[in-house]
């Protein structure tokens, strides 16, 4: 059987974030519209890091830097044995033109089955599925470790922040005396108003650092715990995340989502926020997933048992960011007897 040497790009972001990667869907041969990650043969005389770089500028008009290599696949076509090099790159110049691929697609580790996969390629979905996982867990380390190191500064800059039309939204749906669960708590600015209301709170926090300043501002044992440590079932009337769980991935989210669903009663009420636009990563040390009405109307489709009650964009209310805006979401479980 005829034996080719090929390699192929696994295009990220970054080296340091891989929080997505490039696929293209072929455009010629036997072979059309199956989904691969770009490269070629090796020529005579070339390394496999040297032909990654030629094909990539020939096939995209973009110049790569070859990082690490992922595996050496071999696979059995019909009519050939393919051997493919395949290695992590990320984009040193250039925007990927389409030169010879009918298609492409920025890939999130949520998203690497949402494409038809040649045979060969789909063999390495799962170690580049697995190496995502860890960029995504160092992300959600170094997020943590942001705020146990900025705590004191995030706190000035936001327990202050006057935010009361979201806090009447939310409270107007929570009858007086209500369990409420302020999941990532920051400053405890939140859990306050709300034990001056009259509610009952459980506040939590993943930073130690905002756990012992917020148990001092609000007079209550805020819990250190872990977005994906919530365990409770049908316990809260109301969750309130606000800017918080926005440090997630979506794949991460969507998990988050779920404990989030179980741990409200039905009926209950969630409210969250994120950074409005289209963006995911890793941002002035700490990794943000931002979304728009669109896309998290997306997003949601995941959960058929949480409907939209209200969403609206704000701006920043903090001093000096009033460009920057918000996405706000009032969701609502459905009751048992819905």
């Amino acid at each position: 059987m005829k034996n080719i040497r090929v390699v192929a790009a696994v295009i990220c972001d970054s080296f340091e974030r891989k929080s997505r990667i490039f696929a293209t869907a072929r455009g010629y041969g036997e072979l059309k519209g199956g989904w691969e990650f770009p490269g070629g043969k090796i020529e005579a005389g070339e390394t496999p890091q040297e032909a990654v770089v030629r094909e990539i500028r020939e096939e995209l008009e973009t110049t790569v830097r070859v990082g690490e290599m992922i595996d050496t696949i071999e696979y059995d076509y019909p009519t050939f044995h393919l051997s493919m090099d395949c290695f992590w790159c990320e984009v040193v110049q250039g925007d990927l033109k389409l030169l010879e691929a009918e298609a492409a697609r920025w890939l999130t580790k949520d998203e690497l089955d949402s494409v038809n996969w040649l045979p060969a390629d789909i063999t390495l979905i799962e170690k580049i599925r697995e190496e995502m996982e860890r960029a995504a867990h160092a992300d959600s380390a170094k997020t943590l470790e942001y705020y146990n190191k900025n705590a004191e500064g995030f706190i000035a800059n936001t327990v202050n922040a006057q935010i009361s039309v979201i806090h009447e939204k939310f409270m107007e749906r929570m009858p007086q005396g209500s369990y409420i669960l302020d999941f990532g708590c920051g400053s405890g600015r939140d859990t306050k108003l709300f034990l001056e209301k009259g509610y009952r709170v459980d506040a939590t926090d993943g930073s130690e650092r905002l756990c012992e300043a917020a148990s001092e501002y609000t007079g209550i044992k805020v819990r250190k715990m872990l977005f994906a440590e919530l365990d409770s079932c049908e316990e809260y009337d109301g969750i309130w995340a606000c800017s918080s769980i926005l440090h997630l991935p979506k794949g991460e989210l969507r998990d988050v989502f779920k404990k989030m669903i179980r741990a409200v009663k039905p009926g209950g009420i969630i409210y969250t926020s994120f950074k409005y636009g289209e963006s995911a990563g890793m941002r002035n040390g700490r990794y943000f997933t931002d979304f728009t009405g669109k896309t998290f109307a997306d997003f949601i489709t995941d959960f058929p048992e949480l409907s939209l009650e209200e969403e609206w964009v704000s701006a920043d209310v903090r001093p000096g960011r009033g460009d920057e805006k918000w996405l706000n979401l009032i969701l609502k479980k459905a009751d048992k007897s819905a």
